[in-house]
């Protein structure tokens, strides 16, 4: 008698198996690539069963079997590669005691047999069915890989030979993902160290950022201290790159002054003086009518790498000339040298308040590009969250200032696509065969759209300050906002402020903003200077970032909205 005959009591003599199983190899996997030789398996043979003759337990105490498209794939492709145990059921056939995933996979699959292990004596021992589910699938006594101990297996296998074709067709796992894997199976060893144990309990995408800026120690710190913390890593992430795209640019711009034969220093060499306080011939010196000068130079303000300053090292020994606003003079017009304006330092940094604003202008364009990504694997969904159709139906009902003025050309817009992943004629043509459950989805896009361009276009990235006019009144983006996070969204520290009605200051907690529990009121148009941030270099040459001129100084990011209904010089303090 065969082993395995012997295992099974009151059979008939011989190597004869119960009808309905069969001992055969483990099921190959197809050969990939043509031409190329089949991957080495194991030869070992197997007890297989007919799907046919497995009875699931009638007390499976497993309510949800939880079999995804992922492990469906990965049974159809490899087979089930764990026997499951089974015992004799007094209806003829197999009872399974544990393994009931497995074979709801293999059954979806089509399998027509799987592997198992049959346990003789467990037919009569009920209790002990249940003690076995137990402690086959207990935490206490089975721990699952972590999403770094998965990525590290699969990095293995992959620098043991297996393709990532191989990969993805056993594990059931899209290309992306297994790229993504990969990634994280690679990370460099003084990345693990520094992760130490919180790398167990980060999700796959989380490890991917660590991935992302592996050997970067300083940007691999922030990602950990946000992940410590509870904070939005992938807000982290992107300010990091927005930094070294910012340092790229810097260094591309200083590579062509110096292409052009324009030193850069790192700041205003002493006697040196910019071309904004400078006249030549009594014309004011540009940069281009500088360009034959011999003393032409160039710095970057800290606060601003991407905008040169430009300067002449001697202006008086290259006839250049000082300009004067009516200061004394002496005998036949010449300027007395006390007359003569000091020239400012060179680099003279913003004061709090514009660091503030600078900040929070780099923090809010990186949340909208973080959201704008969310929201396209939102609308990448099969079925649309159940808070959608009440939040579309709520907003259409309300219409509000994005939506009035938005949302008729927002179909139409580039964003539109970029959010949704279609056209909307694309859109349109599916319409009629759309699921119900998807549908609420076609519904909200131009919605989100109307909103996202209110919130990030021209005056639009002024959404989080409460002291200057947005096309996208702050109650709006709060309602849109909340709604975002209810479905899963998570806001960045910037986003929850304006959310919860509330000034952003960086890390610093604030009050709520002063008013009733609606919102304070908005600053209209032609209240207040509604032009580009000079905090985002867009000032004069050299300047500082501008102060709002309404009330002569800088105001507060953190300061009042201006109802539509008051003057502008009527204005609700905020709390800071």
């Amino acid at each position: 008698m065969s082993a395995l005959t012997d295992a099974i009591p009151d059979h008939p003599a011989g190597d004869q198996l119960p009808p309905g199983t069969s001992t055969s190899p483990a099921p190959a996997v197809d050969q990939e690539p043509a031409g190329a030789p089949p991957e080495p398996r194991s030869a070992a043979s197997r007890l297989m069963i007919a799907v046919a003759m497995l009875i699931a337990h009638p007390g499976n105490v497993r309510a949800d079997l939880d079999v995804g498209e992922e492990f469906c794939a990965s049974v159809a492709e490899v087979g089930v590669r764990i026997p499951l145990q089974v015992t004799y059921d007094q209806t003829g056939g197999f009872r399974v005691i544990e393994g009931h995933r497995r074979l709801a996979a293999a059954v979806k699959a089509g399998l027509a047999e799987v592997p198992c292990d049959i346990d003789p004596g467990g037919a009569g021992d009920q209790a002990g069915q249940y003690l076995d589910m137990l402690i086959a699938n207990g935490d206490a006594y089975r721990k699952n890989f972590t999403p770094v101990e998965e990525a590290a297996a699969l990095f293995a296998a992959h620098e043991a030979g297996a393709t990532r074709t191989r990969l993805r067709k056993a594990t059931g796992r899209k290309a992306a993902e297994i790229k993504t894997a990969l990634a994280v199976g690679g990370i460099s060893g003084d990345t693990r160290t520094a992760a130490g144990d919180l790398a167990g309990q980060l999700t796959l995408d989380e490890l991917a950022l660590l991935a992302e800026f592996d050997g970067d120690h300083a940007a691999v710190g922030k990602l950990l201290e946000a992940f410590r913390r509870g904070y939005t890593a992938e807000h982290v992430a992107e300010r990091i790159r927005q930094d070294r795209a910012e340092a790229a640019e810097h260094d591309r711009l200083t590579a062509e002054l110096e292409a052009a034969g324009i030193m850069v220093t790192d700041d205003l060499p002493e006697g040196a003086a910019r071309l904004s306080s400078l006249l030549h011939d009594g014309e004011d010196l540009t940069a281009e009518a500088h360009a034959g000068c011999p003393g032409r130079g160039a710095y970057f303000p800290s606060w601003n790498p991407l905008q040169p300053v430009h300067y002449c090292t001697s202006p008086e020994q290259n006839g250049h000339t000082v300009q004067t606003f009516g200061p004394p003079r002496g005998a036949g017009g010449a300027v007395l040298p006390d007359a003569l304006p000091d020239d400012p330092p060179a680099d003279t940094p913003p004061d709090p308040c514009r660091r503030l604003v600078i900040e929070g202008n780099k923090a809010w364009r990186a949340a909208c590009e973080v959201r704008k990504r969310w929201l396209a694997q939102l609308f990448a969904r099969r079925t649309a969250p159940r808070e959608a159709a009440r939040f579309t139906a709520g907003e259409l009902l309300r219409m509000p200032d994005p939506l009035r003025t938005g949302l008729a050309a927002a179909p139409t817009r580039e964003l539109f696509s970029d959010i949704t992943g279609q056209r909307a004629a694309s859109w349109l043509e599916i319409c009629d065969t759309t699921t119900a459950g998807r549908l609420p989805l076609l519904l909200l896009g131009p919605v989100v759209t109307a909103y996202e361009l209110a919130m990030t276009e021209g005056e639009g990235k002024n959404t989080w300050r409460t002291d200057r006019y947005a096309p996208c009144p702050r109650r709006d983006a709060s309602r849109y906002l909340t709604f975002l996070a209810s479905i899963g969204y998570q806001l960045a520290s910037i986003e929850q402020a304006l959310a919860d009605n509330v000034p952003w200051t960086g890390d610093t907690p604030a009050e709520p903003v002063s008013g009733d529990s609606d919102l304070a009121g908005e600053p209209v148009p032609g209240t207040e200077d509604t032009g580009e941030d000079a905090a985002d270099g867009d000032g004069a040459e050299g300047a500082e970032p501008a102060a709002d001129e309404d009330d002569g100084g800088y105001a507060d990011p953190a300061g009042s909205d201006t109802s539509p209904g008051e003057s502008a010089g009527s204005t609700g303090q905020a709390a800071a």
